[in-house]
């Protein structure tokens, strides 16, 4: 049997980065933020509620600072910065169920072999080697599924961010292999390191769900 190549659990994207991110933040109007990116302004608390994978969190403006659903401090600064870019960023525009690659994104080439490294291959890796965990992940994200690979699902991350995974199984000869696609509305909201960020919050989103699911096993 190959050795599992699935990597703990290290988001990179630093504190440095949300606080820089923080500053551009307090720049932008609320209600404006609020409409485009589909998640309401509350002027009376000064606070976005935005949900994330199933996961809620408050943004405070203008501080920017970005609490978990008890209201508290937490240190995955992953999705502490996507947040904050996708209010930022986002434009109001539908969905085009045209879907693309990070490829396909301008500069994706030139950063592809990170985000396949850190993404696509170990999306792979979970769901040849714990299948079931990730339909269970799926269940909890209310995924559609999409008609493709082996198994394939199209889901929601935030309001206004849908994406699709597709999965084909390996064997003894070849290695799972996987894509992740994005609606190409994306490409004007988004940047390419926008895009990294949101690949690491997906993989840090499914293996803390997969490796809880091992632990209660054990």
């Amino acid at each position: 049997m190959k050795q599992s190549k699935i990597l703990d659990i290290d988001p990179h994207f630093s504190e440095s980065s949300y606080v820089v991110n923080r500053d551009l933040f307090k720049n932008y109007d609320p209600v404006e933020m609020g409409k485009k990116s589909f998640c309401p302004y509350d002027p009376q608390n000064g606070r976005f509620v935005m949900t994330v994978l199933g996961e809620s969190y408050f943004v405070d403006y203008p501080s920017g600072i970005v609490l978990n659903a008890q209201g508290e401090e937490f240190d995955n600064y992953s999705v502490k910065i996507f947040i904050l870019r996708y209010l930022m960023n986002a434009n109001g525009k539908e969905a085009t169920n045209e879907w693309i690659s990070f490829k396909e994104f301008p500069d994706g080439p030139i950063y592809y072999s990170n985000f396949h490294k850190r993404c696509i291959q170990v999306f792979a890796q979970i769901g040849n080697e714990m299948p079931e965990h990730l339909k269970n992940y799926m269940s909890l994200q209310k995924a559609v599924t999409f008609g493709k690979g082996d198994l394939s699902w199209q889901f929601v991350v935030t309001p206004g961010v849908e994406i699709v995974w597709i999965i084909w199984f390996g064997d003894d000869e070849f290695e799972a292999e996987a894509q992740i696609l994005f609606d190409k509305k994306l490409t004007d909201v988004f940047n390419i390191k926008d895009l990294a960020i949101l690949g690491d919050v997906l993989m840090i989103s499914l293996k803390t769900f997969t490796f809880s699911l091992d632990s209660k096993k054990n």
